[in-house]
């Protein structure tokens, strides 16, 4: 039966060489730190013996053998915690890359502040384990034996005793080591909630300030986090009695080593030199060994991390389609729709409809509230796949292979705009990075964002803050449109993209773009002007926005 590898071991093995480098700075650490103690007790031995010149000697070597413990541990802690923040990078890196490559689907059922967490404190306690915890294990395995060793050839019976009460810190390294892996999964949720909630706060702070609600959201917040201080508080009170008991054995292999080593001493069968030796021993071993739980500890919590990160990474959804994008025709794209249908697990959803769209033309999607309009748009835009039918662009099925080819001459304006917390001119050029202030200025011009940007104190170079804020919902809806039109796409979707605008600056950019450019089934397909002679949800929104015009306009 094959040997299953270590959870970590899959994350430091592509840097072996590395890891190799690091066993061996760690092995010369251990093996000069061990003979350090061999030297001293053979120093005092020769001044018990008044040997005077071997007693010199001896010093020498035992500061040779120090100094080169001393670049060996250098060298250990730089190449192995080195080793760690190069895996955590990585990780980062692989989280981040997958979280990009995930479909909608994925971030419908995922909250953020939950995956924050994930590729933040998760990922830092992985990183914990592949450098100190991985370095301390590596060097108690690694002094425990040359330090056995030479203090067998000294007197096996003293070792024997002084050894006997670190047996029982056995068990309860295994026992601290399975509570604490339950705690910490523990801990690790708790602290994804208060991500979560924390991020929501902070991203609503408008609506919960609006209902007055502070002391209540606060309120929920103290919760959670008093839920995790009692975690956090069970985990020290646990790993906190490893010191102690730890201490008591350490304490009773002193008091073995004096009681009865002093004994061994007065039978003559032991040189004090070899008894300063053991005691130099105990000390060197100390802290690898109490080190031991603290590895424990770092492992446990590592890989209740690891487990919380691979159940994010092992998710059902496929990624999105990779591959190079294919050279575009330069004219506007033609797309059919066939029997398409989209569902969730709830049964509401989209369809079964058809739609035709020939190249350069428009199409206008009528609907009330949950028609279905968002996820028809969401499928248009390969964003969605269906669950029944097909799309169909410039005559192909529109399937994995020519996704990338598809979104490469797409413009896609989302229902709620999304900016970036940069500055107005990244946030417009964010589809195409190396757009010239004349092709910005001109889509400005075309979305009526131009007065907006000669208004603002920098320009196109003042910073809009997170998602915007400094802007209102109607120019963070022009400013997406502006983004995707400066890709110049063969074909434009807007999902209700000009909600937050008024009606007369609508108008406007809707005749500026001609220039430039129910319960998920169909109810109404025709022209504007032979929807408006007819009853229907067209006729109802067409009217509706003739009202609005009517009453912003001045009375005399």
């Amino acid at each position: 039966m094959a040997i299953k590898s270590p959870w970590w071991w899959k994350l430091v093995s592509p840097h072996r060489r590395t890891l190799l480098l690091g066993l061996g700075a760690t092995i010369l650490c251990s093996v000069a730190a061990s003979w350090v103690p061999y030297w001293s007790g053979r120093a005092v031995k020769a001044l018990e013996l008044s040997q005077w010149t071997r007693s010199r000697q001896a010093l020498v070597w035992m500061l040779v053998f120090t100094l080169t413990a001393g670049i060996g541990r250098y060298l250990m802690r730089n190449i192995l915690i080195g080793l760690s923040r190069t895996v955590e990078r990585e990780q980062r890196e692989e989280l981040y890359a997958f979280f990009l490559a995930r479909p909608f689907a994925f971030f419908e059922r995922q909250q953020v502040g939950d995956l924050m967490s994930r590729i933040g404190d998760d990922v830092s306690t992985v990183r914990m384990v592949t450098g100190p915890g991985i370095m301390s294990f590596l060097a108690t395995i690694s002094m425990l034996p040359i330090s056995l060793g030479l203090m067998f050839h000294a007197s096996p019976r003293l070792t024997v005793a002084v050894l006997l009460p670190f047996a029982f810190l056995g068990g309860g390294f295994y026992l601290i080591g399975r509570w604490g892996h339950a705690l910490q999964q523990k801990m690790q949720v708790v602290n994804s909630k208060i991500n979560t909630f924390s991020h929501e706060a902070i991203s609503g702070e408008r609506v919960v300030q609006a209902f007055g609600l502070e002391d209540a959201r606060v309120r929920e917040f103290q919760d959670l986090s008093e839920e995790y201080a009692r975690l956090s508080i069970r985990q020290t009170v646990l790993w906190g009695a490893y010191a102690p008991v730890a201490g008591i054995m350490g304490g009773a292999s002193i008091l073995a080593l004096v009681g009865y080593g002093g004994h061994l001493v007065l039978q003559k069968s032991l040189h004090i030199g070899d008894l300063t030796a053991f005691s130099g021993y105990l000390v060197a071993m100390g802290w690898p060994v109490m080190s031991l739980g603290w590895a424990a500890n770092l492992f446990q919590r590592g890989k209740a991390g690891q487990e919380r990160i691979d159940f994010v990474l092992n998710s059902p959804e496929p990624p999105v389609p990779v591959g190079a994008v294919q050279e575009l025709p330069s004219g506007p794209l033609a797309l059919q729709g066939r029997a398409l249908v989209s569902r969730f697990d709830s049964g509401r959803g989209l369809g079964p409809l058809d739609l035709d769209l020939a190249p350069g033309g428009s199409l206008a999607i009528v609907g009330g509230i949950g028609s279905g309009k968002t996820i028809l748009l969401q499928l248009l835009a390969g964003l969605r796949q269906p669950t029944e039918g097909e799309i169909r662009v410039d005559g192909a099925v529109l399937d994995a292979d020519r996704m990338r080819w598809h979104w490469a001459g797409l413009g896609w304006v989302p229902q709620e705009a999304f900016l970036f917390s940069t500055t107005l001119r990244e946030n417009l050029a964010f589809g195409r990075p190396g757009a010239s202030d004349e092709e910005l200025w001109e889509v400005a011009q075309v979305v009526c964002l131009d007065d907006l940007i000669r208004r603002l104190p920098q320009g196109l170079d003042t910073v809009v803050g997170e998602r915007g804020v400094v802007l209102s919902g109607g120019e963070r809806q022009r400013t997406a449109l502006a983004r995707a039109l400066l890709r110049k796409p063969r074909l434009l979707l807007m999902d209700d993209a000009l909600s937050a605008v008024d009606a007369e600056t609508e108008s406007r950019i809707l005749e500026n773009l001609r220039g430039f450019l129910g319960r998920g089934r169909v109810i109404q397909q025709g022209t504007s002007q032979d929807l408006s002679q007819v009853s229907g949800p067209f006729a109802r929104l067409r009217m509706l926005q003739s009202l609005e015009r009517s009453l912003e306009q001045p009375t005399v």
